[in-house]
């Protein structure tokens, strides 16, 4: 069976040699020559600046940045993009996310297999209690060797899979969004999902890898997280604020699921903006 082509096969084109003589260009050697003409590459970058909700990034083999796209700096609240190269995630993120970020950068170049869709929570910094789909690919040079990875970031609007458990869990993500500040019983999220507990924290684990519990603490604590960035009350009020019983219970959360102390985070990310 044959198939027709909306268009012809690409055929070697015909250069010329300072001897006159003609040469056979191959189709990789064409693509490479007109990507290899200054400003080019760049230029065709710029593509993802259109893509809507896709954030593009680029990093050198010490998970560096060498390209962010527009959509990356609003979504962390930095204004030109010279900012962030030759910076690491880690400041950006708290330490134990840079951590992970890395370790996943790492496996990417060691083993050649991109990440595909993996939902996280990353730092937002105008919208903190957003979760991403994350999709990596290693960078090669020439003699094939990884020299870094590259990846877009899109906004999580739920798995895909059965609609209905995506509707179930979606229903207390929102509920999540717009009720972290109160207690949140997992009994009441279950029955807003019209299933059981288990079913519910199962289906948790297999989206976010966590569970509803462990949801909606990183909930609070991002949006805590915004909080002392961008304003200045106490780390009592900010505790009350998000859902924490007090300081104390904020802190040890804060520390576990950050590497640090809320004021330790306030302040270096403070002291690099």
């Amino acid at each position: 069976m044959s198939i027709s082509l909306p268009f012809p096969p690409f055929r070697s084109h015909e250069s010329h040699s300072a001897s006159g003589r003609a040469a056979r260009v191959s189709p990789r050697d064409f693509q490479m020559r007109f990507l290899a003409q200054p400003g080019v590459a760049r230029q065709l970058g710029t593509l993802f600046e259109y893509l809507p909700d896709t954030d593009f990034f680029a990093k050198d083999r010490e998970s560096r940045f060498i390209a962010v796209s527009r959509g990356t700096l609003e979504r962390i609240g930095v204004r030109d993009e010279e900012e962030l190269l030759g910076a690491s995630d880690e400041s950006i993120h708290p330490v134990t996310v840079a951590r992970a970020i890395r370790e996943d950068d790492l496996r990417v170049m060691s083993t050649g297999q991109p990440i595909i869709n993996k939902v996280e929570a990353l730092y937002a910094r105008t919208r903190a209690k957003d979760w991403f789909l994350t999709t990596k690919l290693p960078i090669y040079d020439t003699s094939g060797a990884a020299v870094g990875v590259m990846g877009i970031v899109r906004p999580y609007f739920g798995a895909p899979g059965s609609a209905a458990y995506d509707l179930q869990v979606q229903r207390v993500v929102a509920h999540v969004h717009s009720h972290y500040q109160e207690r949140i019983p997992v009994e009441d999220m279950a029955r807003l999902a019209s299933i059981s507990e288990r079913q519910l924290n199962r289906r948790f684990q297999e989206i976010f890898r966590m569970s509803v519990q462990e949801f909606i603490i990183r909930t609070r604590i991002q949006a805590a997280s915004d909080e002392l960035l961008g304003s200045d009350k106490s780390v009592a009020e900010i505790a009350q604020d998000n859902g924490f019983y007090d300081q104390s219970a904020f802190t040890r959360q804060f520390r576990i699921h950050t590497g640090e102390t809320p004021l330790a985070f306030r302040k270096r990310r403070r002291q690099a903006s």
